[in-house]
């Protein structure tokens, strides 16, 4: 097989590169980064910063930068201290040549009455939060992560609580029993549609995150619970804070390797500012062509961001991002056009700009933020004669207007308002023809699957949002984070939604924390279910949540967390047609790419009604160890969870992604400077499906692949398990680093199960993807 080929030859290069004499360099590395109050974003003076296991360190000036230098090439841990503040942990700071480590550390206020009380988080940033549910991962924490190719979003979806997608080459984030459009990506506060290339219209999803690592400081991960500062999804909040680019000199890196190739430059501006800019294309043709695919995608995207300082008060941020989407398709036989009639021509370009101002004040600041999204959609479907049966032309636009103000009343109490203001522009042509291709591959007319011929809309609408929210540290064991949230939307008749939240944390040890959250979380039917003017009757999709959690700080590096969850959906948005429309809920689709494979379901074109719920609950338990003094890293995970939704016809079904169980076992050891070695082990249960005949032996619709809505979801997949590696090497060249890695996904090749899936061609039933064992070699230089 090809891709076995691929994986020996992967496993000799980087062997044989490996053992070349290179004139390494003998030279020292440096530390250097800035420390603020995490409430006021104020810079700390005078902050202790030592390098854990030994006795160098360093201290803050009046700007809040310290300086490390003459430092090893190799990993390190930073110890951070100052009077009346929790003590941090940082881990995974990287010495090399190339460029100085740059960080970024906010530290949180304690409380101190009468006499100076000294608290630590240990590693975890977690600890510090009064939520629940929420996870950090630094860089190098997404770098090095197993079958993770560097990509935020498919890195966070192996966390506890997110099911697993076995459909090949997707970033579908399915979290605690919702859909794939319930997720809400943040950028430094700017809140943006979807980061993902091949985003499937309508939902947060895709295939890879456009957004370029090296562009990322750390990540934050709620998975439930999170504040109202956060709305319009139900189930979970990505925030990526922005790494900063270098001050002293212009940089970069090279990379390349079996899935992509890319250049990064970053540097100083002016005195007081840094940029960075990526640029990346794909190329997948080789493991397309080795699994017999007669299309390739290909994705290219930009990343920018600018920071700078007008004065020590007064701070600017830009970003811009671009993501470009095309498919190649070899259309030179019958068998591949015959083959590609299935698939929906995906032509996507996805533009996000963004302006931060803040103003520090004395005691807190203002954010005033500007933000431009246009999301254009255009797809097609081409029969076997290439003649086009469907076209759409989307152009999805939101211009916002967001402030944000902090008053810390207190050390002990906050305050933290802000208002948004949106602008959505929603342009969309959809024509069908006369008549249209099924799942079943038959013809037929548009209006007998509750489709319209013609569906055309250009408006404008408006999104209003305000919300409130107070932070107390009653005591140094009880914290209360209390809020409340409005949401207007101007595209549906009933408008005005008012959300409720509140979150407590109790330390009841000196290491035991229980925490709980609860609220009500609203979110907007999406733009195109509206381009049906008859869906305009749709009410906001709604989620009441609760999350009850546990966690124990074994030691400083290791942490065990447990949390429970509840979450009961209301008014979701379900078919109207008995039989052909009413057993769908909508949120319960889109993780796929849409087109007649599900009968056009998932961009919600059909006739609905908010008459759909369900509920899920489950328990997530995690034990996490951070790089420390000991070089290994890791994380057990194990989820039980269950969902299920009741749609309008009246009868209850499982969620697409009820995933009853999934057991991760993630972890890796860094030998020394040169090498490092990680793995990734997951075992899941199997989730629902729908059963797939050979049209000619369907034993009760004849001439049909399923049998709709009787066998709906009727089935579910056996329990599958992978192992991916990874291994690293690193080179120090004069003022170059170089790593070369080999990342290979499901090691030992087991078949995972993949939902069925109906070969026009060769007339059977796959239940299995063609790719196996999937390994990729590359090397990245930094200079």
């Amino acid at each position: 097989m090809n891709i076995y080929k691929n994986f020996k030859f992967s496993i000799t290069l980087i062997l044989v590169v490996s053992n070349l004499v290179f004139t390494q360099s003998d030279r020292t590395g440096t530390i250097t980064g800035t420390v603020v109050d995490a409430r006021t974003k104020e810079v700390l003076i005078g902050v202790n910063v030592l390098l854990v296991g030994t006795n160098k360190g360093s201290s803050t000036d009046e700007n809040g930068v310290f300086t490390i230098e003459d430092l090893p090439f190799g990993t390190y841990g930073l110890e951070f201290n100052y009077i009346g503040y929790t003590t941090l942990l940082k881990s995974d700071v990287v010495v090399k040549q190339a460029k100085p480590a740059v960080i970024r550390v906010e530290l949180i206020e304690g409380f101190v009455e009468g006499e100076e009380v000294t608290v630590t988080a240990g590693y975890f940033i977690e600890e510090m939060m009064t939520q629940t549910s929420t996870l950090g991962l630094s860089r190098e924490e997404i770098r090095r992560f197993p079958g993770g190719f560097e990509d935020v979003v498919r890195t966070v979806s192996t966390l506890p609580g997110v099911a697993i997608n076995t459909g090949a080459g997707r970033n579908d984030l399915l979290v605690r029993g919702g859909g794939p459009s319930e997720n809400l990506y943040v950028i430094e506060n700017i809140e943006v549609p979807n980061i993902n290339h091949f985003g499937t219209q309508g939902f947060s999803n895709g295939s890879l995150s456009f957004v370029n690592l090296d562009y990322v400081d750390n990540v934050s991960f709620s998975t439930g619970g999170f504040k109202a500062r956060h709305g319009d999804k139900m189930s979970s909040v990505l925030n990526l804070l922005l790494a900063d680019g270098r001050k002293d000199r212009l940089g970069g890196k090279l990379l390349i390797s079996a899935t992509q190739y890319g250049l990064n430059l970053e540097g100083p501006v002016g005195k007081g500012g840094n940029f960075i800019f990526s640029a990346r294309q794909s190329y997948l043709d080789l493991i397309f062509k080795a699994a017999g695919l007669p299309f390739v995608p290909v994705y290219t995207d930009f990343n920018l961001s600018l920071k700078y300082d007008i004065t020590s008060r007064d701070k600017l941020y830009f970003i811009g991002l671009t993501a470009i989407d095309r498919v190649n398709r070899d259309q030179s036989t019958e068998e591949n056009r015959v083959t590609n009639a299935t698939l929906l021509d995906n032509t996507q370009n996805q533009y996000i700009t963004g302006l931060k101002y803040r103003r520090l004040l004395d005691h807190g600041y203002i954010d005033v933020i500007m933000n431009l999204n246009l999301f254009q959609y255009r797809f097609d479907q081409l029969d076997e004669n290439e003649i086009k049966y469907f076209k759409s032309a989307a152009d999805e636009q939101e211009f916002n207007i967001h402030l944000v103000h902090f008053w810390s009343i207190s050390n002990k109490v906050g305050l933290n308002t802000g208002a948004a203001w949106k602008n959505v522009s929603n342009q969309n042509e959809t024509i069908f023809a006369d008549t249209i291709y099924d799942r079943s591959g038959n013809r037929i007319a548009p209006s007998s699957i509750g489709l319209n011929q013609i569906n055309i809309l250009d408006t404008t609408a408006r999104k209003i949002s305000a919300f409130s929210e107070l932070d107390w540290l009653v005591s140094p064991l009880f914290a209360i984070n209390a809020g409340v949230r409005f949401d207007y939307y101007s595209f549906i008749e009933q408008s005005l939604y008012v959300s409720p939240r509140i979150a407590i944390k109790y330390k009841a040890w000196d290491k035991n924390t229980f925490r709980i959250s609860g609220g009500i979380y609203y979110q907007s039917p999406s733009y195109v279910w509206v381009v049906n003017s008859f869906n305009r009757g749709l009410k906001a999709l709604r989620n009441d949540m609760v999350v009850l959690g546990w966690d124990y700080l074994i030691q400083n590096d290791l942490r065990l967390s447990v949390e429970g969850y509840y979450k009961k959906y209301r008014d979701l948005p379900t078919g109207i047609i008995p039989e052909i429309t009413d057993y769908i809920v909508q949120t319960n689709t889109g993780t796929g790419y849409g087109g007649n494979e599900d009968d056009y379901q998932s961009f919600g074109y059909y006739d609905m009604v908010s008459d759909a719920f369900g509920n899920a609950y489950g328990l997530d338990i995690l034990l996490q160890k951070k790089f420390s003094e000991i070089p290994c890293y890791g994380q057990a995970s194990f989820t039980l969870g269950k969902s299920k939704y009741t749609a309008g016809n009246g009868l209850r079904y499982p969620g697409q992604y009820d995933q009853r169980f999934i057991f991760n076992l993630s972890g890796g050891y860094i030998f020394n400077k040169n090498w490092e070695i990680s793995a990734k082990f997951r075992l899941f249960s199997g989730v629902p499906y729908t059963p797939v005949y050979r049209p000619t032996e369907n034993p009760t619709q004849i001439g049909n692949i399923q049998n709709l809505p009787e066998e709906y979801l009727s089935a579910r997949l056996k329990t599958a398990h992978h192992l991916d590696v990874r291994v690293d090497r690193f080179f120090y060249l004069g003022n170059w680093t170089l790593i070369l890695f080999v990342d290979i996904q499901n090691i030992y090749n087991y078949k995972v199960p993949q939902r069925p899936r109906y070969d026009f061609w060769a007339d059977e039933i796959t239940t299995t993807s063609e790719i196996g064992i999937l390994p990729s070699i590359g090397f990245s230089a930094q200079f």
